[in-house]
């Protein structure tokens, strides 16, 4: 969720701003749309490399950690077992509870990875075994869609400013509905969207006023 988050993010306030930025120069409709297409689907092919590179490096990093921690369970038992009664008496356990998790542990090593790599390095085991593609995939493709947003009104027959309102609109309340997290309940903040439209809000009206500054140069 935090890549479409930040995928479209970035997509919609650097479609805003380069269509805000070619409305203010009074380049034609036709060209901002076919600028617009074009920027959307470089961004979009530029955001899936970039993070899947990311990605590819942070399993890597994850598959040595918990190569790591194995070999350490299975060559060093008595080490980690005093490491994780740390850990679990450091996250609040009394000793009775800390007797109780340790002998579950004990008994299934998988759980024991689980909970070490959890507790003392704060990774999941889960990550490991996502794919390489799809956290990318998933930016790319908010990058691509955000992006178009704010292209769409110079598709329309309507006037230069009634455009460039419809493209201002759509794109601060998707940057709105992505920096709240509206879409999850128990993550909803609106001053993160607030925050989030606002930074679109100064980027498309810089950009706007130095389109008109190239207009008249």
């Amino acid at each position: 969720m935090d890549r479409v988050v930040l995928g479209g993010s970035d997509g919609a306030i650097e479609g805003l701003a380069m269509t805000a930025a070619l409305n203010g120069a009074g380049v034609p409709f036709g060209t901002i749309a076919l600028a617009g297409l074009a920027f959307a689907l470089a961004g979009a092919i530029s955001m899936f490399f970039s993070n899947y590179l990311s990605r590819r490096s942070e399993l890597d990093s994850l598959e040595i950690d918990i190569n790591r921690e194995m070999m350490e369970i299975e060559t060093e038992p008595d080490e980690e077992r005093r490491e994780m009664v740390d850990l679990l008496r450091k996250d609040g356990y009394g000793d009775a509870e800390v007797e109780v998790i340790m002998r579950r542990l004990v008994r299934n090593k998988e759980l024991w990875l689980k909970e070490m790599l959890r507790r003392e390095l704060r990774v999941n085991v889960e990550d490991a075994r996502t794919g390489v593609f799809s956290r990318p995939a998933a930016a790319g493709v908010a990058f691509l869609l955000l992006a178009l947003l704010a292209v769409v009104p110079y598709t329309l027959q309507v006037a230069r400013i009634d455009a460039l309102l419809g493209s201002v609109a759509a794109s601060l309340f998707a940057l709105f509905v992505l920096g709240s997290k509206v879409f999850v309940p128990r993550s909803f903040r609106p001053a993160s969207g607030l925050e989030s439209a606002l930074v679109g809000a100064v980027a498309g009206i810089l950009l706007y006023l130095i389109g008109l500054l190239v207009s008249v140069i």
